[in-house]
C-alpha cells in the first residue's frame, strides 16, 4: 500500500492529524474500534453476507420478535429495547445466538487496514466489537505486541499496549452487551472496563474509528465519559471517518468535547470508507516512520552514492551526491556518539569519496565547500581523524570563502550572486557556519598533530570572526582552547580558558564538558554542581518535547548521567 505523505493532507485536516501524530508518536494515544471499522474486513468468499449497522440488526431483532420485517410505518427507534425483548421472549442464550450468526466473523478475514492500525503504537486499542478481526490481525503485526483483554479480572494484570474488548468477544463465553438492560448496568458490572477507559483519557488523546454520530455504543460511552470525568473535564476526542452530519449534529459534538475529522475532506475518497481511512492510517504510518530514526542513515537508492567513479564524477554527479548527504544530515538523530553499527554504515557511504579533492577542477561557487564540509561532518562522527590530504583543500576553501584577512567585509569577497546562493538554498549565514565548523576542524587537526604554530595561527583567525560564530560554535572554540592547554600540561593557561569560557546554561551538554575539564583539574564540587544542573536542564527539555525525532536529549542525558557517576566517585577523595 503506498503510504500518504503530509503534503497530500487537506489543509483542513492538517492540524487535527498532526496533533494525533504527536501525541501517538509519544506514547498518549489510544484508539477505540467500532463496529463501522470490521466492514473494511476481507470476506473468504464472494458470497459473504458483510457485517450488519445497527439499523440492519435491528431489523433481524424485530423480525424475531414480530415474525415480519419492519415496515415503513412500524419503524423502531431503539435497537437496544428490542434487544431487552428479544432476551425476555426467546432468554438470553437465543438473544447470543443470534447475534453469532448475524455477524460473519470466520467467514472474514482481517483486511490490511486492520494490520495498519495496529502497526501504530497506540498505548491501548479498546473496542466494542464482538468479532475477533483484531485479535486475529496482531498476528501479523511485529511492531507492537497486544495483549488480549475479554474479562475484567484479566485487567489486573494486564500490560500496554492491549486489545480490550469492552462488550465482550465471539472468542470467550461471557455475555455480550447488548440490552438497554445491559448498558444500564454496564457502569456498576464493569466498573474495570470503565474505569480503564476512564484512565486512558486522562493520560491519552482518544481515537474514535467506526463509530457514526447515532451509533448507540457511541453514544453511550461518551456519556459513561462524561458521568464519570464531568462534562468540563472531559477531554478532547477525535472521532474519525466519513460523515454526513447536520450543523446541529455538529455543534452536539463540538459541546460533547469531540472533534469531528471528516475524512471526506480528502479529494479522492469519493464516499469510499475503505479508502478514507487508508489515507488516515497511511498518514500516521508515514509519521511513525519519519520518527523512527534508529536505522539512520538510510541506504541510497542510487548504488554510486557509495561506488563512484572518482575519475569521471561530473557536476551534475555531485550535486546530486551533496544533495542526499544534506538530507541525511538533516535527519540525523541527534546522537552524541553515534552507535557503533551507524558509524560502519555511515562509512560505508565516504569512503570512496576521501580521495576525491576537487581543488584544481574550480568548481562554481558553493559546491566545493559544501563538499567540503559534508565530507568533513560525516568524517567526524564516524570518529575518522582528517587526512593530511584534505588541509590543503580545507585551507584553499577557507581563504576563497572567509577571507580573514579583511574582516570588515566577511564574505563580501565571494564573487557570488544572490542567484546562485538561492539556488544552492543557502544563505551568508550558512556560509559562515560551515566555514565555522571547518575552522574548528583545523584547529582540532593541528592539536592532535602536535603543530602548535599552526593551531595558534588559525586559533588567531576564528577569533578575529567571534562575533559571527554560533553559540554551540563558540563554546566548541572555548573547549578546543582548553584542550590545547590540557594536553600541553600547561594548568595555568587551562585555568585561565575556564574563567573565559562563558556560562551558558541554555547549552547544558557544553556545560557539562566544561565541567569535565574541572575535575580534571581537581575542581569536582564545582564539577558536580555544573553537572547536577545540566542534567536537570536536559530533563526538563524532555519534558517540554516527549516526541523523540531526534535523541540527542536521551543522548546528552546518558552522557551527563555517566560524567556525574565518575565525579561523584571522587568526590570523597577530594573533600576529605
Amino acid at each position: 500500500m503506498s503510504k500518504t505523505t503530509p503534503s497530500l493532507v487537506p489543509d483542513n485536516l492538517r492540524p487535527y492529524l498532526a496533533e494525533i501524530a504527536e501525541r501517538l508518536l509519544s506514547g498518549h494515544a489510544a484508539v477505540m474500534v467500532g463496529a463501522g471499522f470490521s466492514k473494511n474486513a476481507t470476506p473468504n468468499s464472494a458470497s459473504g453476507s458483510g457485517f450488519p449497522d445497527w439499523s440492519q440488526l435491528g431489523d433481524i431483532f424485530y423480525e424475531k420478535i414480530h415474525g415480519r420485517k419492519p415496515g415503513n410505518q412500524s419503524k423502531y427507534l431503539n435497537v437496544l429495547k428490542l434487544a431487552d425483548e428479544v432476551e425476555a421472549a426467546f432468554g438470553r442464550p437465543a438473544l447470543d445466538q443470534m447475534l453469532r450468526n448475524a455477524i460473519p466473523d470466520y467467514d472474514y478475514e482481517p483486511s490490511p487496514l486492520h494490520e495498519d492500525l495496529l502497526n501504530l503504537p497506540w498505548s491501548d486499542v479498546f473496542t466494542t466489537n464482538y468479532d475477533t478481526l483484531l485479535e486475529r490481525a496482531r498476528n501479523a503485526v511485529t511492531s507492537q505486541r497486544y495483549e488480549v483483554v475479554i474479562n475484567k479480572e484479566d485487567l489486573i494484570n494486564s500490560e500496554r499496549p492491549r486489545i480490550v474488548k469492552l462488550h465482550g468477544s465471539f472468542s470467550s463465553d461471557p455475555q455480550f452487551i447488548i440490552t438497554e438492560e445491559d448498558y444500564r448496568c454496564y457502569p456498576e458490572d464493569f466498573a474495570p472496563f470503565v474505569n480503564t477507559v476512564r484512565q486512558a483519557l486522562l493520560e491519552n488523546t482518544l481515537c474514535l474509528i467506526g463509530f457514526s454520530g447515532d451509533d448507540p455504543n457511541f453514544l453511550q460511552w461518551i456519556g459513561w465519559i462524561r458521568d464519570n470525568l464531568g462534562q468540563k473535564n472531559s477531554p478532547k476526542m477525535y472521532l474519525i471517518g466519513l460523515f454526513s452530519l447536520s450543523e446541529a449534529e455538529k455543534k452536539l459534538l463540538e459541546r460533547r468535547n469531540i472533534v469531528l475529522v471528516d475524512l471526506s475532506e480528502y479529494p479522492d475518497v469519493s464516499g469510499n470508507h475503505y479508502k478514507a481511512l487508508e489515507q488516515f492510517l497511511d498518514y500516521l504510518l508515514s509519521r511513525k516512520a519519519e520518527d523512527n530514526r534508529l536505522g539512520w542513515p538510510e541506504n541510497p537508492e542510487d548504488n554510486e552514492l557509495q561506488h563512484p567513479d572518482l575519475q569521471s564524477v561530473n557536476l551534475a554527479q555531485l550535486s546530486k551526491f551533496l544533495s542526499v548527504w544534506k538530507k541525511q544530515r538533516l535527519l540525523y538523530p541527534g546522537w552524541v556518539v553515534v552507535p557503533e553499527d551507524r558509524r560502519g554504515s555511515l562509512w560505508s557511504f565516504i569512503e570512496h569519496w576521501i580521495n576525491y579533492l576537487p581543488v584544481q577542477d574550480n568548481l562554481p561557487n558553493f559546491i566545493d565547500l559544501e563538499f567540503a564540509f559534508e565530507l568533513n561532518w560525516r568524517m567526524e562522527k564516524c570518529l575518522c581523524p582528517t587526512p593530511n590530504e584534505q588541509i590543503a583543500f580545507f585551507e584553499a576553501i577557507l581563504d576563497r570563502y572567509l577571507p580573514l584577512s579583511d574582516m570588515e567585509t566577511p564574505l563580501e569577497q565571494i564573487s557570488a550572486t544572490s542567484e546562485e546562493m538561492n539556488a544552492r538554498e543557502l544563505t551568508r549565514n550558512d556560509i559562515r557556519n560551515m566555514c565555522h565548523h571547518l575552522l574548528l576542524s583545523m584547529m582540532r587537526y593541528y592539536r592532535e598533530e602536535g603543530l602548535l604554530d599552526n593551531w595558534e595561527a588559525w586559533r588567531d583567525k576564528i577569533q578575529r570572526d567571534m562575533v559571527h560564530l554560533s553559540s554551540e560554535h563558540k563554546a566548541n572554540f572555548h573547549y578546543e582552547c582548553a584542550l590545547f592547554c590540557f594536553f600541553g600540561l600547561n594548568l595555568p593557561g587551562l585555568k585561565k580558558q575556564l574563567t573565559e569560557w562563558p556560562v551558558n546554561e541554555s547549552m547544558p551538554f557544553w556545560e557539562a564538558k566544561r565541567a569535565g575539564l574541572l575535575a580534571e583539574i581537581g575542581q569536582v564540587e564545582e564539577a558536580k554542581n555544573i553537572l547536577e544542573n545540566s542534567l536537570t536542564n536536559i530533563r526538563s527539555k524532555l519534558n517540554l518535547k516527549p516526541i523523540t525525532t531526534d535523541y540527542s536529549l536521551v543522548s546528552q542525558e546518558a552522557f551527563v548521567m555517566l560524567l556525574l557517576k565518575y565525579v561523584q566517585m571522587e568526590l570523597p577523595r577530594f573533600s576529605g
